[in-house]
């Protein structure tokens, strides 16, 4: 072999005795050796899609499809924010309409309404989850709106909605009425509001006593006692709710019915109504044979207890604070959480947290406090708070790195001159220091605390239980044992320099 490799040439170009454009047959070899031919070589398999099942139609409901009240009275229930805290398991033996997202938090309603198709899009239950939960299930169909077309037994709303999924519903109501009452299906007025629907459906139903919860119909801070709508449904409550609150304020009005219609909303609306009487939820029970058992009402609500706190809006907190929300919403507890915004840096934000205490403290004079920061979760009913008797309690915990640290991811205060003079002189330090400090807003709190301990001998100063300032990860390895109450997840970790300005 005297050929020199370098005159050795590479072959770059494909060999033209194959036709790529030909099926060639596919060969294979049999265990006799003999080649076995597969006529039209690669075969290439078809997925055939199942053709979509057409919608399927509906039919309006008339009179005689709806059964008749078995019971005198019935509660209806809406989504305002005098609901908070509210434990539902108190209508678990009554006759209830559910109204939307109400749905999810009574344990079985006699009966659903909506006249909002969207819902079943925001809601956390699909129509079918509904329908299992409730006796009966109803859809409003508000036809007098001019968006609204019905053709081939199906809704449709010309700006893009088609209403596929109401054969699932009990009934679909077609009403062609807004204002005032109807006396049955045919005369059935949706007032373009889901709750107007739930009280028409009690007073078509033929209940005697028709009681109204959560029907605030105000255009306040929080719109709902729950966290389940999107800022742009709130957006939306907000620009229309006066129209609804007018609305049933004229069909009140002009109701002149056997059939009662009784507000037990204090801070509705409709409490200032000359056309609908308002009591109280308590004494309609007692009214009706409910033995109140008062230190199981204080255990389950905590009447006079108010969680706080705040998230900064269009950050990564504001979906921490979701989190929170729902799991006090869960435990039936009484909370104001909310929005601010930035004030430019993660040190400017957390500094804010004196002056937001003693605002709150001055909002609520007739409560007691549980301050907790926005990225924390309350996994059990804080049953410590119950009979507390102290004016200011924290954390004190002693860590590798510090000891003897004040915690104010959980705080609880008192609602008197002590603890508002306290959240005065800590909001005054953390002001006077400015935001470029290294200083942490804790360490003021602590400094507080001291000078009123030795200025004041009667001020009562406790340390929480580890599980209720429940470090996610440090506290889990110093308390093994430990069943976290408050837990905090030190979100500031992962968000602290995404809050501050560039």
């Amino acid at each position: 072999m005297g050929v020199q490799r370098r005159n050795i040439k590479k072959i770059t170009t494909q060999p033209n005795t194959v036709d790529a454009t030909k099926n060639y047959p596919r060969v294979s070899l049999k265990e006799n050796g003999r080649a076995q031919i597969h006529p039209g070589g690669r075969q290439t398999r078809k997925f055939i899609r199942k053709p979509e099942a057409p919608p399927v139609p509906i039919v309006f409901m008339e009179n005689h499809h709806l059964p008749k009240a078995t019971k005198d009275i019935c509660f209806v229930v809406a989504g305002g924010p005098s609901l908070s805290g509210f434990d539902f398991s108190q209508l678990d033996s009554y006759d209830t309409i559910a109204v939307n997202k109400s749905v999810e938090f009574i344990q079985n309603p006699t009966y659903f309404i909506t006249t909002d198709y969207t819902f079943f899009r925001k809601g956390s239950l699909p129509l079918d989850s509904i329908r299992q939960k409730c006796n009966y299930t109803y859809f409003a169909a508000n036809m007098a709106h001019p968006n609204m077309t019905f053709e081939n037994g199906l809704i449709f709303d010309t700006r893009g909605i088609s209403y596929t999924e109401l054969y699932k519903c009990n009934g679909v109501i077609n009403s062609k009425v807004v204002e005032g009452f109807g006396e049955d299906i045919n005369t059935f007025a949706t007032g373009a509001n889901s709750g107007h629907c739930g009280i028409q459906l009690a007073l078509a139903l033929g209940y005697k006593k028709i009681y109204l919860l959560g029907f605030d119909l105000k255009d306040n801070a929080h719109t709902h006692f729950h966290q389940g709508y999107s800022q742009g449904d709130q957006l939306s409550f907000r620009s229309k709710v006066s129209g609804y609150a007018n609305t049933l304020m004229s069909a009140l009005a002009q109701h002149t019915g056997p059939q009662e219609i009784i507000n037990l909303s204090s801070d509705s609306i409709l409490s200032t109504c000359p056309h609908i009487k308002t009591e109280s939820f308590q004494n309609v029970l007692i009214e009706n044979g409910e033995v109140i058992n008062t230190a199981k009402l204080t255990s389950n609500t905590f009447e006079d207890l108010m969680i706080v706190g705040y998230y900064t809006v269009n950050t990564p907190y504001e979906e921490e604070a979701q989190n929170l929300i729902h799991s006090l919403t869960k435990l039936g507890m009484k909370k104001d959480i909310v929005g601010v915004n930035s004030l430019g840096n993660w040190q400017a934000n957390t500094r804010f947290k004196a002056g937001f205490m003693l605002d709150m403290l001055l909002k609520y004079p007739n409560h007691r406090l549980v301050y907790i920061d926005c990225d924390a979760v309350m996994h059990k009913v804080p049953i410590l708070f119950k009979n507390y008797d102290c004016d200011i309690a924290v954390r004190w915990q002693d860590f590798r790195w510090r000891q003897n640290e004040c915690l104010s991811g959980t705080i609880y205060l008192a609602n008197n001159h002590k603890t508002q003079e306290l959240c005065r002189r800590w909001r005054d330090i953390n002001v006077n220091e400015g935001n470029d400090t290294t200083r942490m807003e804790q360490w003021n709190l602590d400094t507080v605390i001291e000078q009123m301990k030795n200025e004041d001998p009667n001020f009562k100063v406790k340390n929480l239980p580890p599980e209720y300032t429940f470090i996610f990860d440090s506290m889990k390895k110093l308390y093994p044992h430990i069943t976290p109450v408050i837990e905090h997840f030190q979100a500031s970790r992962r968000f602290k320099h995404d809050v501050n300005k560039k």
